[in-house]
């Protein structure tokens, strides 16, 4: 299968092709489409290539995930953000539409072989906080390391389920601005239809062969929407 991966093949209203193409660095790109926004299931499908010139490939047979259980709203990241559609905001429970980069991966354990992301071990005092007015919102941090914690509400990256057991972090809201949605990740599914809080979620095989795939180096990125953005030939 070869083909320029560009998001929208025609406009919607507001919508140009370029706002959600991936960016030329990109050697890597996890494709997740929905049929629309109010979905929570969808399906993956991972792409690569060995240059900005070249056409990209499938890489890996398509799998079924969950989003956000009130489904996608265009976030913030790489692309332009529509000035049509939901936007995300903190608690909303949509998982993120557009461009992001994937820049670590993370579990309860020790770095599993093969991955070359940077990895980030989960315990007790490793939290992703999701408080809009700390200082530290949108960020995982030691807390053992920070001399006065200002959040009053944290995700914590070890809970107590398997959820965060194996995940990959997602690049939204990169300049965190406060109440346009955190800690947002792709990680173990509870079961098929079940959609999460905010995150991208699947099952265990699924997500830890996407940890051994990704590279830092070739700039991997998610694009997720709705299918209705998609070329007809990812539908």
């Amino acid at each position: 299968m070869r083909f320029h991966l560009l998001i929208l093949l025609a406009c919607a209203p507001q919508i140009c092709a370029s706002e959600l193409a991936a960016p030329a660095a990109a050697r890597q790109c996890v494709f997740v489409a929905t049929r629309g926004w109010s979905d929570t299931s969808g399906t993956l499908r991972r792409f690569s290539r060995s240059s900005s010139r070249e056409p990209w490939r499938a890489a890996g047979p398509a799998i079924s995930v969950n989003v956000g259980r009130s489904g996608l709203a265009w976030g913030l990241g790489l692309h332009t953000v529509p000035s049509d559609g939901p936007r995300k905001v903190e608690g909303d429970g949509k998982a993120p539409a557009g461009v992001f980069r994937l820049t670590a991966a993370f579990g309860y354990d020790e770095k599993p072989a093969g991955v070359s992301l940077p990895y980030i071990r989960g315990g007790p005092d490793i939290a992703a906080i999701d408080d809009p007015h700390s200082r530290y919102y949108n960020r995982i941090v030691d807390r053992t390391r920070i001399a006065k914690p200002d959040w009053n509400s944290s995700e914590k990256m070890r809970p107590d389920s398997e959820d965060y057991r194996l995940g990959i972090v997602v690049a939204h809201n990169p300049r965190a601005v406060p109440r346009a949605g955190s800690c947002i990740f792709m990680h173990l599914w509870r079961g098929p239809g079940r959609g999460s809080a905010g995150c991208t979620t699947m099952p265990r095989d699924a997500i830890a062969e996407l940890q051994r795939w990704l590279r830092p180096a070739a700039h991997p990125v998610l694009i997720q929407a709705p299918r209705e953005f998609l070329p007809v030939s990812l539908r």
